[in-house]
């Protein structure tokens, strides 16, 4: 954990823009949190041409959504929701209401990696040197 996942258009990215997409994310996150970069996830999903609507409207997008662990500060998570928001923007050149960034909150205590459960966000060192 983190986990982020991608959604874009089919074939609207190239695989050098997906591997742009995944080591700014990770880049980001790393910044932002201080969590190690091995924690972090990204998945790339892809929806056929008109399946996405804005305003029941047919619109192209990117989306990225994340799952990070609870207890950042609302400062870091709005940093991350806008460095995040700049690098999908760059990547794919859409603006506007043709993008969408998100972050959703989950407990360490909900997650588990390598069959034990994740730390709380500043414990990773130890959590890492337990494990």
């Amino acid at each position: 954990m983190p986990f982020y996942t991608c959604y874009t258009s089919q074939d609207a990215l190239s695989a050098d823009q997906k591997a742009d997409l995944a080591e700014g994310i990770t880049r980001i996150h790393v910044e932002h949190t201080g969590a190690p970069r091995n924690f972090v996830r990204v998945l790339f999903q892809e929806s056929a041409q008109g399946d996405c609507y804005t305003a029941g409207e047919v619109a192209d997008f990117g989306m990225i959504r994340g799952v990070v662990r609870a207890g950042r500060s609302t400062e870091t998570k709005e940093a991350l929701l806008r460095d995040l928001w700049a690098l999908l923007q760059e990547v794919t050149g859409l603006g506007g209401h043709e993008l969408l960034v998100s972050v959703q909150e989950n407990p360490a205590s909900n997650a588990m990696e390598g069959g034990v459960v994740l730390p709380e966000p500043g414990e990773e060192a130890e959590w890492i040197a337990r494990h």
